[in-house]
């Protein structure tokens, strides 16, 4: 199948605000309506659809990787995947709008679900959820998906809210497992090493770092390192690194009397010019400008010039 370009948003989990699309339990023949035994036709997944497996048997394929099913295992289709699937299988099954803003409701779904590609929701916690994984406690997710169930129909606002408690509750359920897994442990793994490299550039912000230097430094990839970085911080390393020495540099230009070349060298600038050129695109302003702005009839003020 042609690839679909999804439009992908950043959250955070306070902005989750769950509905659901689609609820039901498939005993034997899947969720689709192909004879068992019968591969069904690959398709798009145009929303979230979450798969809770009650019993072995059947296979499910997302984006061509095929999946044994087993019990206790949960399926998660993300907007823009493709997906196809051999029955027989039992399964809870759901569809969900995370974000509460697709313009689908359980009421017109069916009419509604292939006209448009919910966005791909983008949080740390959300992108560890693995397309196939076994879950820990297999009967909160039965307790879970039956109360959903028996909500979503309801149009009493006490039992809307408890919905969303549950919806919101299969979320938490589904990141706890992420995280338990052995890609949540690897990503731990990789954020500390994160960490740890913020550390060393605060502390060596006056050498020369490179993209190279701080990957190498946290045993990862430069493209990984690079898009877990942005995603921790909101900012690409060479970024954060030019902020982390900007702000020293106004500190200096506040509190000593160093030249704007000597600042410049101290916090890592390649050359004076190059510090005035970025210090002014950031403030609108020179840093001896800066200084005098700020430092005008104040006895610290500095005497030296550049």
């Amino acid at each position: 199948m042609k690839m679909v370009s999804i439009l992908q948003r950043s959250i955070s989990l306070d902005e989750l605000d769950p509905r659901v699309l689609n609820i039901g339990y498939s005993a034997g023949s899947g969720t689709g309506v192909r004879s068992p035994g019968a591969r069904t036709p690959e398709r798009f997944a145009y929303d979230y659809e979450i798969e809770f497996f009650v019993a072995p048997g059947g296979q499910m394929w997302v984006d061509g990787t095929g999946y044994a099913i087993g019990k206790g295992h949960v399926i998660l289709r993300r907007p823009g995947q493709t997906c196809n699937s051999l029955p027989p299988y039992t399964c809870w099954y759901i569809t969900i709008d995370p974000t509460g803003d697709s313009g689908k409701t359980l009421d017109d779904f069916s009419s509604t679900r292939y006209l448009s590609f919910q966005a791909q929701i983008r949080n740390p916690a959300f992108d560890a959820i693995p397309a196939y994984m076994k879950v820990q406690d297999e009967s909160a997710y039965i307790d879970c998906f039956s109360a959903i169930n028996l909500l979503a129909r309801s149009k009493s606002e006490t039992d809307r809210l408890a919905l969303r408690i549950r919806l919101l509750e299969l979320i938490r359920l589904l990141c706890a497992d992420a995280a338990r897994g052995p890609a949540g442990r690897a990503q731990r793994q990789s954020e500390e090493a994160v960490m740890d490299t913020l550390d060393y550039l605060h502390a060596h912000y006056a050498e020369k770092l490179t993209l190279a230097d701080l990957s190498n430094r946290a045993n990862l990839s430069p493209i990984y390192f690079h898009r877990l970085f942005a995603r921790m911080t909101h900012k690409t390393p060479a970024l954060y690194l030019q902020q982390v020495r900007l702000d020293r540099a106004r500190d200096l230009l506040l509190h000593t009397a160093l030249t704007c070349s000597e600042i410049a060298a101290a916090c890592g600038f390649s050359t004076p010019s190059y510090f005035s050129m970025v210090f002014k695109r950031q403030t609108g302003m020179t840093p001896l400008s800066f200084r005098d702005s700020h430092l005008a009839g104040s006895p610290v003020k500095a005497e030296r010039s550049p």
